[in-house]
């Protein structure tokens, strides 16, 4: 760790400061305190090396994927993520190669008389997801997040119940491409299209359920883009 730091010309407090750490945890780990921390895969992104390398030696210092060159993620105000095929649950330390994503929801809230709803980021759910695949489909972690579909307008495509991947760095529109909405509150799943006029065509992959819908992006109803969904998973 001290020979990256020093190659990264930062000293402990910078180092400190960019994972969001005390001081004295990164004196403690470059003097052998503690064989490992919970911090490390934060670190080895904060000094652009490998977390295999720095947790245990092993393998190159800088990886030839673009893993070694993602920055930690830092918690998100007021929204949720996604997640990967590689999904692992339990209780026991993250990998080296693991990184906690945030979840969207749904949530009810007082509003007047009654009650509404609205699209949260994360609200308490976390899930572990892969690195390496987030690397693969070129998505920083702290643009990163997850969601679960409700219904059946994207079958056969994506399955009531399916786990989602959303990049919150991707919210322009590629025609054609798959994005999580909210839509009033709602979480949606559809395909986009523009058209002239900054407008927009909402489609479903079950159209003869699900009309497509139209709207004006500068209209105050029409659905906010979360981000392009770049995973899904279906389950049985």
């Amino acid at each position: 760790m001290k020979a990256a730091r020093k190659e990264a010309k930062l000293t402990q407090v910078q180092l400190a400061e960019r994972v969001g750490i005390d001081q004295s945890v990164i004196s403690s780990l470059e003097r052998g305190k503690y064989r490992g921390s919970s911090h490390t895969v934060a670190i080895a992104y904060a000094l652009g090396v490998s977390p295999r390398w720095l947790s245990s030696g092993a393998g190159e210092m800088r990886e030839t994927s673009n893993v070694s060159t993602l920055r930690p993620r830092r918690p998100a105000e007021g929204n949720a993520e996604l997640i990967d095929h590689e999904i692992i649950e339990g209780s026991e330390p993250l990998r080296p190669d693991e990184v906690m994503l945030p979840v969207f929801r749904e949530v009810e809230f007082a509003a007047g008389d009654g009650c509404a709803t609205q699209v949260i980021e994360n609200h308490g759910a976390e899930e572990r997801f892969s690195l390496p695949r987030l690397s693969r489909a070129g998505v920083q972690p702290e643009n990163a997040a997850l969601a679960i579909v409700k219904g059946d307008s994207m079958c056969p495509a994506i399955n009531d119940g399916a786990t989602i991947g959303i990049d919150k760095g991707s919210r322009s529109i590629v025609d054609g491409k798959i994005y999580a909405l909210d839509h009033d509150g709602m979480l949606r799943v559809k395909r986009l299209y523009r058209m002239p006029l900054n407008r927009v065509r909402v489609v479903s992959e079950n159209s003869l359920e699900y009309p497509e819908e139209v709207y004006s992006l500068a209209d105050p109803d029409a659905p906010k883009i979360l981000g392009r969904v770049f995973w899904w998973e279906n389950f049985d």
